[in-house]
């Protein structure tokens, strides 16, 4: 992630309100390369299952529910739910 977009997120969270998933789903565009677009699209490229991932993962942290994260990135909320915990393997963590 670049300064500027460090500076982007800072704002998002300092204007008082939890950012809007598709502020979050740019910033990780930003950050790994891919469009927002591909991200909230049907593709299923390693990486950008990836950065999707780490979307649900960041929208869920900021308080989002499952079925509102699925309507930004156009799935259900079972596959949140298994984003999450691809994430969260990759954390390192356990579920």
């Amino acid at each position: 992630m670049t300064p500027e977009d460090a500076a982007r997120a800072a704002l998002i969270r300092a204007r008082g309100h939890p950012a809007r998933i598709t502020e979050i789903v740019a910033e990780v565009a930003a950050a790994t390369g891919w469009e927002p677009q591909e991200i909230t699209g049907a593709r299923v490229f390693p990486g950008l299952v990836e950065a999707r991932d780490l979307a649900c993962f960041i929208a869920r942290r900021e308080g989002f529910s499952l079925a509102r994260i699925g309507n930004v990135l156009r799935r259900d909320h079972s596959s949140i739910r298994s984003a999450l915990q691809r994430e969260q393997r990759r954390r390192g963590g356990t579920s």
